[in-house]
């Protein structure tokens, strides 16, 4: 009976709020919800405040008035924070119905963005966040013009995301204009998904790269396909070669073949070495002589760090 009676003053408060913002007095507005959501995260009606607050930042954002959208989103979070509301479907659904919303343009487009993935870091499995909300921040700082941040997340995305991030490494490929540099691209999707071992995505994004590739330039490449491996052998492409079998040994683990594969593709395992380094280390137990912290730079990238 008391839920009730909170939950019917709930909707008029919201009224009275929606009321305000068709007036256009965004300033009482937003100061009149925040004082109300202050109230019930101190009684602890969390439920209430997280459904003020999001319907707040809704409002705002349809309003075109992102100063203040951005400061319930982060507000938001600090209650999602509080409450230690855990990742699931109505919880990332929510801020994924935000972050579509934000204008990709938005000058805090970037910190929502790491404000929402630290959230679903701290409060899931995942250690570098949910997956479905890595798809839907990339998709929108791939908007905002962010790529590099919007890389990040692709990768650690959902399948859908495989698509999204093997199509941006094209298109950068297509815009530097130098096919002999294919390899450079196509090293980031096959390495970076070995550095998470989601060697599953990354057969995937090989298939998905080297048939753009392939298309398009008409190299010189034999095509072979034995116990469901598919390599497209170049003449004039070694480290294509050298990266295809390189996620082939991974998926088999095995040592010997990692070591004579980097013996006799000595020039593209010397082009390679920090990052065979630590391939090395998770997937063969070569320790190497200086530790690689690939992972914990990608963390800090995540917290909030740079590049």
């Amino acid at each position: 009976m008391v839920d009730a009676a909170v939950s019917a003053k709930l909707a008029k408060t919201l009224q009275r709020f929606e009321s305000r913002i068709e007036a256009g007095d965004y300033y009482e507005a937003h100061q009149t919800l925040r004082t109300i959501a202050n109230r019930y995260v101190r009684s602890k009606s969390y439920d209430h405040a997280i459904e003020l607050i999001n319907q707040g930042a809704l409002s705002f954002l349809k309003a075109k008035q992102s100063g203040s959208a951005s400061d319930l989103i982060f507000y938001l979070l600090e209650v999602y924070d509080l409450a230690e509301v855990k990742v699931d479907e109505t919880s990332v659904g929510r801020l994924a119905q935000l972050l579509v919303m934000v204008d990709s343009s938005e000058p805090n487009l970037k910190d929502i963005a790491t404000g929402m993935n630290n959230w679903s870091i701290k409060h899931s499995d995942y250690k570098f966040g949910d997956p479905t909300l890595h798809n839907v921040i990339g998709t929108k700082l791939l908007d905002g013009g962010l790529v590099y941040e919007a890389e990040r997340y692709f990768m650690l995305g959902t399948h859908e995301s495989v698509t999204k991030y093997v199509q941006l490494m094209y298109e950068w490929f297509v815009q530097g204009d130098d096919v002999s540099r294919v390899a450079e691209y196509f090293s980031r999707l096959i390495v970076n998904y070995l550095f998470i071992k989601n060697v599953s995505y990354a057969y995937i994004a090989k298939d998905m790269f080297l048939d753009k590739f392939i298309e398009k330039n008409k190299p010189k490449v034999d095509i072979m396909d034995k116990n469901g491996f598919k390599m497209y052998y170049f003449e004039e492409f070694s480290d294509l070669n050298f990266l295809q079998l390189l996620l082939l040994t991974c998926q088999v683990s095995s040592k010997d073949l990692f070591l004579n594969l980097k013996e006799h593709y000595s020039d593209s395992a010397e082009k390679y070495k920090n990052e065979l380094a630590f391939i090395g280390q998770e997937y063969f137990d070569i320790v190497a002589p200086k530790q690689s912290n690939f992972l914990q730079d990608m963390m800090s990238g995540f917290l909030g760090g740079g590049m």
